[in-house]
Formats: C-alpha cells, structure tokens, sequence
C-alpha cells in the first residue's frame, strides 16, 4: 500500500513538472523573460523534488517511537516486572568449551535464574567465576546462572574462542566456560549499563534485584567492601 501511494505521488508531481515546462518554453515572451523563467523552474523543480523525498521518508519512518515494519520495539525491564514469554522461548547461541549450541532459556524456568552480562576485557567479569560455579554446584536444582556476552563488545565467536585459549584466560583456572554470545536481545531487554551487571530473576519470572557486583562469594560480609586486586 505505501509502495503504491509512492508512485501515486511520484507522478503527480512528474505531471506537474511536465505542464510547468510546456507553459514555459512555449510562451512568447523574450529571450530574457524566457531565462528567469527558466531559472523559477528549476528552483519549482527542485522544491517539488524535496518535497516529495520528505513525504516519502515521512511514510518510511515510524513515528510516535514505534518500531519499523517488522522489527519488535524491545523496552528494557525495570525491577519488579515479569519478563515477557519470549523471553523464555527465545533462541540464543551458546559457547561451551568451544563448540556451540542453540537453545532457550526455557529449562531455567522456575529456577533462580541470574544473567551474568560479561566481556574479555573487564577483569573482574571473570574473577568471581569459580566462586559463581561453587553456588551453582551447591544449588543446582535451585540456581543458574547464565554469562551473556553481547553484540556491543565486538566479540563474536572467532575471538571469544581465542581468548579461551590465550594465557591470561588459562591464569584464572578456569577449567570449563559457557556463556550466550553475541546476543543482541537480552542486552537491550536489561537495559545493561555496565560491566560487571547482574540481573536476577527469580522463580515467577519477576526481575527481583539489579548489582554491578556479584554477591555469589563465600568470602562477602557487610558492608560488601573488596579487596584489593
């Protein structure tokens, strides 16, 4: 239908170019007559040309902060909200150990789910990792915990498997790694903002409690200070 409403337009205006210039060039005024008069065309002509390109982009794009045909508007949660069902049935790509697999979060439903958002160049992403594999080992029917590396860091599968080889990684003892990578939904969905970020969500769904720290560490007592690195 816009498609067609275009064109509509776009020989409205062609026809109305077309009458313009007969009318001109036909007339008997003089030579000078003839010169301003072509010089009003093409100011007429390049009028309509913008005209017509702002009407189209107009029609292209969405208004009232609505998502283009089709695309989903994603609106970051906030605490206290249920995530959406799709939230669950969604697919995802999964690193573990260096293969990879698609799957959904569904299993996790109806557990205590944290999402651990990460990239290789935040060191303290990945310090906690042993401490956050001891709870999920002590709680496994209870608790996941699920790393998400997302589109905004640039680390596609290439370079995450690189890095999980390198030396610096190999120094954290970590012997076995997953994560989702190069997401692009959950990160708008959370709305993350910086690295470390932690968003847990527990068994009805509800989007409970947002940290810039990992509280999954037997080594934490109030008030939560760190030591130093």
């Amino acid at each position: 239908m816009q498609k067609l409403c275009n064109r509509e337009n776009y020989a409205l205006w062609r026809s109305i170019l077309f009458r313009t210039y007969n009318r001109l060039f036909k007339s008997r005024y003089n030579r000078s007559r003839t010169l301003f008069s072509l010089t009003g065309a093409i100011c007429f002509s390049m009028t309509c040309f913008m005209l017509f390109n702002l009407s189209t982009a107009q029609a292209q794009s969405p208004e009232n902060g609505e998502a283009a045909e089709g695309q989903t508007e994603i609106k970051p949660l906030v605490v206290g909200q249920k995530v959406p069902e799709e939230f669950w049935t969604r697919e995802h790509l999964f690193y573990v150990d260096g293969d990879t697999v698609r799957k959904t979060l569904e299993e996790y439903r109806g557990k205590l789910l944290i999402l651990d958002f990460w990239f290789s160049g935040c060191l303290k992403c990945l310090l906690h990792q042993q401490e956050i594999n001891y709870f999920e080992k002590k709680y496994s029917h209870d608790l996941k915990v699920v790393r998400v590396n997302s589109m905004p860091s640039r680390e596609n599968y290439t370079k995450l498997d690189l890095y999980f080889k390198s030396e610096r990684f190999l120094r954290l003892g970590l012997t076995t790694f997953d994560s989702i990578i190069e997401d692009d939904y959950l990160y708008g969905l959370f709305a993350v903002s910086a690295y470390p970020n932690y968003f847990w969500i527990n068994r009805d769904g509800i989007l409970q409690l947002q940290t810039f720290r990992n509280l999954l560490d037997r080594t934490y007592q109030a008030p939560f200070i760190d030591n130093e690195l």
